[in-house]
């Protein structure tokens, strides 16, 4: 299930940060411009057992501007436990979504979308 969530406010931001916390083995996409993605896992390395991850994501626990992210749905986020969802969702609305480096790894490669 496909789960959006973009604001800066206090609430959009906590949710989100919930949505985390309740999905550590789920994606989220990330806007940086106007249809333009990057996938990440749910994760921030620092908080994953395994160290799967990327650091500039911020940790799950980060309360509404306490930390240099601010909000972190500022930018637009769309999330699912299912990579191949994200990826459709975007396909179908002519919307490109690319792998961050920092989590899509050879010790940790996202599973196949096709």
């Amino acid at each position: 299930m496909i789960s959006v969530f973009h604001g800066d406010n206090a609430g959009t931001h906590d949710a989100f940060q919930s949505w985390r916390r309740a999905n550590p083995d789920g994606f989220h996409m990330t806007e940086s411009a106007a249809g333009r993605f990057t996938i990440h896992y749910a994760q921030d390395r620092r908080e994953n057992s395994a160290g799967r991850g990327c650091l500039h994501q911020g940790c799950n626990d980060n309360e509404y501007r306490a930390d240099k992210g601010g909000c972190y749905t500022a930018a637009r986020k769309v999330c699912s436990n299912s990579l191949a969802e994200l990826v459709a969702w975007a396909t179908e609305r002519g919307y490109s979504a690319t792998s961050c480096k920092h989590c899509d790894t050879t010790q940790f490669p996202f599973p196949s979308t096709v």
